[in-house]
């Protein structure tokens, strides 16, 4: 096994939920429909937080896929969770890209988290 085995699956814990928390605030900010809460959940910082949050996430994944040889058909939880990637990344931007925010969009995007969460969870 891989020295940074420990640390990196604790950094990509920490990023999938600190995600997820910043996902669901940015979105519920949203939903009050407030000029200072349209302010906030688009502030350009908060951006930058939920963008390099997300990379980290990739490249730990990555990381850890390739250190520990998984192998997608002997591993469907990692197949479901990189589909469920995939839905996150194109529900989230229709959710929340362009500086518009589409309920349904942003629904389909938490189950994706959900979906990928649980999945990582329980791995089975």
């Amino acid at each position: 096994m891989a020295w940074f085995y420990t640390q990196m699956v604790d950094w990509h814990r920490g990023m999938a939920w600190f995600s997820f928390v910043l996902f669901l605030v940015r979105g519920l900010l949203h939903q009050l429909e407030r000029p200072w809460a349209e302010r906030i959940a688009t502030d350009g910082r908060l951006l930058v937080l939920a963008f390099g949050s997300n990379c980290i996430l990739v490249v730990s994944g990555l990381s850890l896929w390739m250190a520990l040889h998984y192998d997608l058909l002997r591993s469907p939880w990692l197949a479901i969770k990189l589909l469920a990637l995939v839905g996150y990344f194109a529900f989230g931007h229709w959710g929340m890209g362009q500086g518009r925010f589409h309920l349904l969009g942003y629904l389909l995007a938490l189950l994706m988290m959900v979906i990928m969460l649980a999945v990582s969870i329980q791995r089975f």
